[in-house]
């Protein structure tokens, strides 16, 4: 995992409809994991890994585990990649085709727009791609009850016909260590030894915005930054002669 201390830094801000739109600046040159040669602690360099279907790779720091399914590895940093066609959606599913329709028409007007079995509420941002386009991204810190606790960071783009969703998961041991404010022991009811103190709206904000500021513990901190630096490398895969 990188200590990357780079950020998407808006240098430009845009009217679109009835939103601001900040064009961010990728970190390429900030940020040794966006650039070719960049090395890991122990020297292992990023690779490129491809996002199936859609002619696009992403630069993945080592030591991150990528997995196109749902279960992340034990104690690892985990960036799922989920490449699925529109017409996949059902008519009346969780998510319905008319969501993900509704989904792509708002990001091609640069609005955000969450389409998923959940969202933290006003925590969806809309971002620039450096490939073109507009992306969500948006984070999962609980799911449907207060023992469970997570830590991932969505984002979600269309290529053509396809919704792609890159999902990047840290194991919260971590960050619960380092940011010790933020969690409870009182577990009453819970299979989990830590759950998030007072969840809800409030709290997941007042923690996101603190990583995203990058005023966190390590772990935090270099978690969020390795997910905007892995959005920020996005580019088009060159056809091998």
């Amino acid at each position: 995992m990188s200590r990357c201390t780079s950020r998407w830094l808006p240098v430009a801000a845009l009217s679109v409809g009835a939103e601001n739109v900040f064009i961010f600046a990728l970190p390429v040159l900030l940020c040794l994991l966006a650039a070719s040669s960049a090395q890991g602690a122990d020297g292992a360099a990023a690779r490129d890994v491809s996002i199936p279907g859609t002619g696009l790779s992403l630069r993945v720091p080592p030591g991150v585990a990528v997995s196109p399914g749902i279960s992340a590895s034990p104690g690892v940093a985990t960036l799922f990649l989920e490449v699925e066609p529109i017409r996949s959606f059902s008519r009346n599913g969780v998510i319905s085709k008319a969501d993900v329709l509704a989904q792509r028409a708002a990001l091609a007007k640069g609005r955000a727009k969450v389409a998923d079995g959940w969202s933290e509420d006003g925590l969806d941002e809309i971002v620039s791609l450096p490939t073109g386009g507009f992306a969500v991204i948006y984070p999962q810190y609980s799911e449907f009850e207060i023992c469970d606790l997570r830590f991932t960071m969505n984002a979600a783009f269309f290529v053509g016909d396809q919704r792609v969703i890159l999902r990047y998961s840290l194991p919260p041991a971590a960050i619960i260590a380092q940011d010790p404010v933020f969690f409870s022991h009182d577990v009453a009811g819970c299979e989990a030894d830590t759950i998030w103190k007072d969840p809800g709206p409030d709290l997941f904000k007042r923690f996101h915005e603190a990583v995203k500021a990058g005023r966190l513990g390590t772990a935090a901190n270099a978690w969020y930054a390795d997910f905007t630096t892995i959005l920020a490398s996005l580019h088009r895969k060159i056809p091998s002669r």
